[in-house]
């Protein structure tokens, strides 16, 4: 079974991840109760984590300095800093891209979550390699801020799977087009 690529992320309503400083307290703001984004069923059903170096300082000193939140499941930081692999995260200086979601498929069998940021969900785009995508867009207008994205993103089409509410907040899920044009890059 090959792995699915899946880019799971959450936007403001103007389409940033986070604001300037990198915060993403907006997230939390939705209004009541709690919307279920069924996030533990999609979790269950990953084989492995990859995320930008930004991505991973962010969760390790800002959002859950004290206990990882992915213990347990493999996750490969893309990064060009030099680190020390440890239980939790490998950290690799393959390109995000095709090499290393072939080098993860040759150690587990699932799908993948690309978790972000911007810069390294955008290496993927430019090899088509993002199978779904699911955009969970927030009711909130941050005006400025960092782009899900970032500019000269190639030109993807993509299919609509699925579009609806979940109280405030809007899922939408595509599949990947298998014809895609590339433009700038």
């Amino acid at each position: 079974m090959k792995n699915k690529l899946i880019l799971y992320i959450a936007m403001s309503l103007d389409g940033y991840i986070a604001e300037k400083d990198g915060d993403i307290s907006f997230l939390d703001e939705t209004l009541s109760p709690s919307p279920d984004l069924e996030y533990e069923e999609f979790y269950n059903s990953l084989c492995a984590v990859i995320m930008g170096g930004n991505t991973y300082r962010q969760i390790k000193n800002e959002l859950s300095p004290d206990k990882w939140p992915y213990k347990g499941m493999p996750c490969y930081v893309c990064t060009r800093r030099q680190y020390q692999d440890n239980s939790d995260v490998q950290f690799t200086s393959l390109l995000p891209g095709k090499p290393l979601l072939d080098f993860i498929a040759k150690k587990h069998s699932g799908n993948v979550w690309l978790m972000g940021g911007g810069e390294v969900i955008r290496c993927f785009m430019r090899e088509n390699l993002i199978d779904q995508y699911y955009i969970y867009v927030m009711p909130t207008v941050l005006g400025n801020g960092i782009p899900l994205f970032p500019p000269e993103f190639p030109k993807t089409d993509l299919k609509l799977e699925s579009c609806k509410n979940i109280g405030e907040i809007v899922e939408l899920i595509y599949q990947k087009n298998t014809s895609v044009h590339f433009a700038n890059g």
